[in-house]
């Protein structure tokens, strides 16, 4: 079996259930999921519908669908506003992994079995454990405070994870 990479409607409502923070689209309830948009008009309103192929239902053949991969989609996952917004939103994964206490070992357990269905290796957990603590400094060098900056460093965690193939990939 090849790799193959989630499709738009499928990797938006992965991103959404990793970051915690759902896409409201207009004119439909709250908590409506990518993978159930009656027709092709929100392709204008999420940019990563459009940048990852979904198709815009100019004809009835699937082979509208691109499925290949591109820069234009490697840059959305990597510098869009759309996921900065999702990573660092009020009410995202991170903000409420700081507020609910816990150790970052459960953090990351968690993080892992959220993007991948599966707990860390003990390499990655290590890897993890150490990015989380280490001191972060603002543009004039002075320390940032302590839980801004585990927010900050779980957020970091979470792009990098979003970025895996073992995301984007089905496998």
């Amino acid at each position: 079996y090849y790799p193959r990479r989630l499709p738009a409607e499928v990797l938006l409502d992965a991103i959404d259930g990793l970051t915690g923070m759902p896409t409201n689209f207009p004119d439909l309830p709250p908590g409506t999921r990518a993978t159930s948009l009656p027709d092709n008009s929100y392709n204008r309103t999420t940019a990563l519908l459009k940048v990852f192929g979904r198709p815009e239902g100019l004809s009835v053949c699937e082979c509208e669908r691109v499925d290949s991969a591109s820069l234009a989609q490697s840059l959305h996952l990597l510098n869009s506003a759309d996921i900065k917004g999702k990573l660092s939103g009020g009410s995202s994964r991170a903000e409420r992994l700081v507020k609910s206490g816990g150790t970052d070992a459960e953090k990351i357990r968690s993080l892992y079995f959220t993007a991948f269905s599966r707990p860390p290796t003990a390499e990655e957990s290590k890897e993890a454990e150490e990015y989380l603590k280490r001191p972060l400094a603002d543009a004039k060098g002075e320390p940032v405070d302590p839980l801004k900056a585990k927010r900050i460093s779980l957020e970091d965690l979470l792009w990098a994870l979003m970025n895996a193939k073992e995301f984007l990939y089905n496998h």
